[in-house]
């Protein structure tokens, strides 16, 4: 079941996207982790191009509240939220995922389930800069071109 919630997110999100997106230029609301409660930290490999599980995914609920949200980050830098949001009277789970697609701090791009997206340059590029001794191999032969 774990397993193949990780294997969903990383289907479901990772950030920059393939199709088209829902775009809100002020940013999508991004949920404070500090007022619900951290159920687990796991790392994953969200992208090919930096070695290894380099990707961390903490979950988290919402107090008193039938939302599960994730934020994903590599080496502290948040770049995607997805959430999981119960649905009522019987409804499916609503499950999406907003992404800082450009590096500014603010979650303008908003994607649903299935929606394909990759982890935004910035955050690889910004990796690479912390790690002057690693060599980025460059774009993954399937990105999409002008990445």
């Amino acid at each position: 079941m774990k397993r193949s919630l990780c294997l969903l997110l990383l289907a479901a999100v990772g950030a920059l996207p393939l199709a088209a997106a829902q775009i809100k230029k002020d940013g999508w609301l991004f949920p404070n982790p500090a007022r619900a409660e951290k159920k687990a930290i796991r790392p994953m490999d969200a992208t090919g191009r930096i070695y290894g599980k380099e990707t961390l995914m903490k979950i988290y609920k919402k107090k008193d509240q039938e939302v599960v949200f994730e934020t994903l980050e590599i080496e502290g830098e948040v770049f995607a939220c997805q959430f999981h949001i119960k649905g009522k009277d019987g409804k499916p789970t609503e499950v999406y995922a907003i992404v800082d697609t450009d590096g500014d701090g603010v979650f303008e791009s908003k994607f649903t389930a299935g929606e394909p997206a990759r982890t935004p340059e910035w955050v690889i590029l910004r990796y690479f800069k912390k790690h002057p001794d690693l060599r980025d191999p460059g774009p993954s032969v399937d990105a999409p071109s002008g990445q």
